[in-house]
């Protein structure tokens, strides 16, 4: 018997809606402003550990020029459990309203993750990303390193309640 991949029953079905939630809401922002020069997008291998213990992962970031400096932040992570786990965050890139150097950016936002393991499932969070260049002038940002931050609130399945949810983590970003 086969399920649909959206269905109950299905065990990845909250992370694949929450990853086509994402690529709508990429979709949508693509519409509103197309990407172009002035925008970019940063595939991001990342490894986190906290309260759902250690996960590796990807994540891409799409950046607009426009409203805010949205970033739209799709990720897909491996829990603990080796299970395949998903989720997304909208960022705003705060740099311009920071005392930061030109090579350092901090962004925070709203994250939802589906982590998909035996003791956690969904978490609900503020996330905060600060990143470092490493390119030269030629491709600004076409390199860069990262910390990753979130705290908020996590589903205990063990305990059938909610825990505050802690991450920290590193990442690489690569720009298109």
């Amino acid at each position: 018997m086969t399920t649909h991949p959206l269905s109950s029953t299905n065990p990845f079905a909250p992370a694949l809606r929450l990853s086509a939630l994402c690529v709508t809401v990429a979709i949508g922002a693509c519409a509103v402003e197309p990407v172009s020069a002035g925008n970019d997008l940063r595939l991001v291998p990342q490894v986190a550990v906290g309260t759902s213990g250690f996960e590796p992962g990807l994540a891409l970031e799409w950046r607009g020029t426009g409203v805010n400096n949205l970033i739209v932040r799709p990720e897909v992570l491996i829990s603990e459990d080796h299970h395949l786990g998903g989720g997304g965050a909208l960022l705003f890139d705060l740099t311009s309203s920071t005392d930061l150097p030109s090579r350092q950016a901090l962004a925070i936002g709203p994250r939802v993750v589906y982590h998909h393991a035996d003791d956690s499932g969904w978490e609900v969070d503020a996330l905060a990303t600060w990143s470092f260049e490493l390119s030269d002038a030629v491709k600004p940002w076409r390199h860069s390193i990262g910390a990753l931050a979130a705290l908020g609130v996590l589903e205990d399945r063990k305990h059938d309640g909610v825990d505050l949810g802690v991450t920290v983590g590193g990442f690489y970003a690569f720009r298109f």
